[in-house]
């Protein structure tokens, strides 16, 4: 075994120990790695270091009786001083609270540079773990890392679960180490700068579902909007006039709701789109920022395109669930029996092209569900992938006005329809894609298209055109020419 030492951009140095080939069966140059604290995150990891061929050395405040956990990972478990005395390199895998109790070992930790893997239970503003933990060890170099992996993801041999880990640190050197550890480890290691920057990185693990938080509220806002709006049409008025449609609630009103829902989010997908092009005309430039709003919805558009599958998935199960001419009558053909009753027979045609159509917008959607995932994603080009989303999306949109359209077509303008002083729920469901389609033709006229083009292209309205200014002096112009 050899040890050399590393200095660091802040005078500390940092032991590193190496295996010789073939000692313990691992890695020659491998480093000794210590971790303070036997808890299920140090198990895991001590484990994930292991196998990586890495020695460890757990050190616990009873090796005596925490050696017992670690003997499936190969892990030398002893007191903290000891695991120290041999490692560069230590995980801290204690809670914030406990930082001070390594006081006792504040000598052994000098020149070390210590890995803070701690979170918090709840998002505060102010010092972060990691920049307390360098406030009480200044000779050390305190690297922030690794919490955003949990005990299982370090365990499971890196199946699910994402295999980024964040890295920020004071010192350029350490956090490059680190970040090769990492890498060692299987993971995927993102420089987060300085170690300022730990306050961002703790946080990560305590946000639920941040991507998602913009379009789960439009999502709930629309939904709440259509759901009452078929509530006062189906339900609430006809109870007024004398007829009781409670029952129908839990199919045909939500039905409705996740129908008018699922069309409203398509078109919120490619709205902003629109709106970017307006801005650009208008800015007559792509380099200046737009609004913080628009930002924000561009950057919701996958989320609210997933969102409007799931309500397309869910409006297609009920519909199957009804399909009965109880139901949709004006889409079956109808012939009087001698009786007087009607009888129901095959599909009219308008109820064919209403189940195509809406059929080929569900199966479309779906293709545009699966080229959102990651993995798909990367496996496609630029232009495969802009086919997809944005031609592909709005054949999506067209199928589906066409399938909404069809539903009422013969019944568009029946007084019948507006008997509760509102318009019908496919009327309503049609006004913005109406809106989001002639949008889009405007954007696509020749005049408009062709500039927004040059704009993306980097064309801007009011930069001064560049021109050569000939010198006055001939012996400069010589030098230019050279």
């Amino acid at each position: 075994m050899t040890e050399n030492y590393r200095t660091f951009s802040n005078g500390v140095q940092m032991s590193t120990v190496s295996v010789e080939e073939g000692r313990d069966g691992r890695e020659p140059g491998r480093q000794t790695v210590a971790i303070l604290g036997s808890g299920d995150y140090s198990r895991s990891l001590a484990g994930r270091l292991v196998r990586a061929g890495f020695p460890v050395a757990v050190g616990s405040r009873d090796p005596d009786r925490n050696a017992r956990f670690f003997t499936q990972q190969g892990a030398a478990v002893t007191n903290r001083r000891a695991a120290l005395s041999g490692a560069g390199l230590v995980f801290v895998a204690i809670h914030r609270e406990n930082y001070p109790a390594l006081q006792a070992d504040r000598d052994a930790l000098a020149g070390k540079v210590l890995i803070d893997v701690s979170n918090n239970t709840e998002i505060h503003e102010g010092e972060s773990n990691a920049e307390y933990l360098a406030s009480l060890f200044p000779d050390s170099t305190v690297v922030k890392g690794f919490n955003v992996l949990s005990a299982w993801s370090l365990s499971s041999g890196l199946f699910g679960g994402s295999k980024e880990v964040f890295i920020c640190s004071d010192d350029d050197i350490a956090r490059k180490t680190v970040m090769q550890l990492a890498q060692d480890l299987g993971f995927v290691p993102v420089d987060y700068g300085s170690l300022r920057a730990a306050r961002e990185i703790e946080a990560i693990p305590l946000r639920l579902l941040p991507s998602w938080h913009l379009a789960l509220k439009m999502f709930l806002g629309i939904f709440i909007i259509f759901f009452l709006y078929c509530l006062y049409r189906l339900v609430i008025f006809r109870a007024i006039t004398g007829t009781n449609q409670a029952s129908h609630i839990p199919v045909s009103v939500m039905n409705m709701t996740f129908a008018g829902t699922a069309i409203t989010l398509l078109c919120l997908v490619y709205i902003p789109g629109i709106f970017a092009a307006f801005t650009q005309l208008y800015n007559g430039t792509k380099y200046k920022r737009f609004p913080n709003w628009l930002d924000k919805w561009m950057l919701a558009r996958k989320q609210l395109g997933l969102l409007s599958l799931l309500a397309s998935i869910v409006h297609a199960f009920l519909s199957f669930m009804i399909w009965s001419p109880s139901y949709y009558a004006r889409l079956f053909e109808q012939t009087a029996t001698p009786s007087g009753d009607v009888k129901y027979g095959k599909l009219r045609w308008s109820g064919e092209t209403f189940l195509l159509f809406g059929a080929l917008s569900l199966f479309l959607m779906t293709v545009l569900g699966v080229s959102s995932i990651p993995s798909v994603t990367n496996a496609m080009s630029w232009r495969e992938f802009n086919f997809v989303q944005s031609k592909l999306g709005w054949a999506v949109l067209i199928f589906a006005i066409v399938h909404n359209a069809i539903y009422g077509a013969e019944v568009f303008t029946l007084p019948g329809l507006f008997s509760s002083y509102t318009i019908a729920v496919f009327q309503l469901t049609l006004v913005l894609p109406a809106i989001l389609v002639l949008m889009k033709v405007v954007v696509c006229l020749p005049c408009v298209g062709s500039r927004v083009d040059r704009i993306r292209r980097g064309w801007e309205r009011n930069k001064p055109p560049s021109r050569v200014v000939a010198p006055e002096d001939p012996q400069e112009e010589t030098s230019l020419m050279s």
